[in-house]
């Protein structure tokens, strides 16, 4: 059965840019509004991220001046939520979009569903590189292999501990956020690899991690070969053609790439290199009445910057529902 249903602003992704974007138009008067998440519930990958004694607090609450779990951090934005009269759809997958009529076709439990609105706030996040989006990975290796999403589910969801000799393939502040929470759960020191000669992830962000860990860092490398289910990576490097590295798995870490698939399938702007939407001034699309907030702006972002900027945004989006003329 297909059913419809119209509304004054939708908005694709329940992350804290998401949230953001309901508690701003709901402090603006809009009260007409639908947030969409495919998963079980709100909260974005802080949501995730659980308080647990001797495990690690990765996200900064700027507003607190502190270090939280982003699960503290994201159920604080939810709070935020239940005081709006935002309809949240869960479990909901936008399947595609209709750019010029502001038309979204998703599956949801109750089958397939077709919504409208006067406005769309793409607010879907980011994910980490493929391995063949990174460039410098070259060949194959099937077993033990993950990226710093999986650990939130091996660790916090599941108790488990994927490894004890981690190899860890970037540097910025997701790799050292990875590595801490590795060694907080019980593995060896990582081993963290990286084209820089030196790490991506500043020196206050470093010297905050030292607490956890002090990875042993090999930078300037220039090529990966990774084959078969061997726990050797054959890396080449700058000082020498060929050095070995071992560990039992290996973790990808970083270059985010903006959740852009749905636009560019539907034909909107989006730039094919990078995967960034196209806007015709800032976070509005050159779609008129089609909007972004978050990480899907491009560039990596906390999540409290995310929900700001979502919640900012409002303001912009009910400027163009007042200036639409009526149908």
């Amino acid at each position: 059965m297909n059913h419809k249903e119209h509304f004054k602003v939708a908005i694709i992704g329940g992350g804290p840019a998401g949230i953001g974007v309901a508690v701003g138009l709901a402090k603006q008067g809009i009260d007409s509004v639908v947030l969409i998440e495919r998963r079980i519930k709100l909260g974005g990958t802080p949501i995730d991220y659980k308080r647990k004694k001797g495990s690690v607090p990765t996200f900064i609450e700027w507003t607190r001046a502190r270090m939280v779990f982003g699960e503290e951090l994201a159920e604080r934005m939810i709070q935020r939520l239940t005081t709006t009269n935002t309809n949240i759809k869960l479990c909901s997958h936008v399947t595609k979009i209709y750019p010029e009529e502001k038309k979204l076709s998703l599956i949801s439990p109750k089958g397939i569903q077709e919504i409208t609105a006067d406005a769309v706030v793409f607010a879907a996040g980011a994910r980490e590189q493929t391995l063949s989006e990174k460039g410098w990975l070259a060949g194959a290796r099937t077993v033990r292999t993950g990226f710093t999403r999986h650990i939130t589910s091996w660790i916090d969801r599941h108790n488990l501990l994927p490894t004890r000799k981690p190899l860890i393939v970037g540097s910025d502040l997701i790799a050292y956020s990875a590595a801490a929470k590795l060694r907080a759960a019980g593995s060896r020191e990582s081993v963290m690899i990286n084209q820089r000669q030196r790490p991506k992830a500043n020196l206050f962000e470093r010297i905050f991690f030292r607490r956890w860990t002090k990875p042993n860092w090999k930078g300037g490398v220039t090529a990966i070969n990774l084959s078969g289910d061997s726990t050797i990576i054959n890396a080449e490097s700058k000082e020498s053609h060929n050095c070995d590295v071992s560990g039992d798995a290996i973790i990808f870490s970083g270059n985010l790439v903006p959740n852009t698939e749905l636009a560019l399938m539907s034909g909107m702007a989006v730039d094919t290199q990078s995967r960034r939407l196209k806007f015709s001034q800032r976070q509005s699309m050159s779609t008129p009445g089609w909007f972004a907030a978050g990480n899907i702006l491009g560039g990596f972002h906390g999540a409290q910057w995310c929900y700001f900027n979502g919640k900012r945004l409002a303001k912009k989006i009910k400027k163009y529902l007042n200036k639409k003329p009526a149908a």
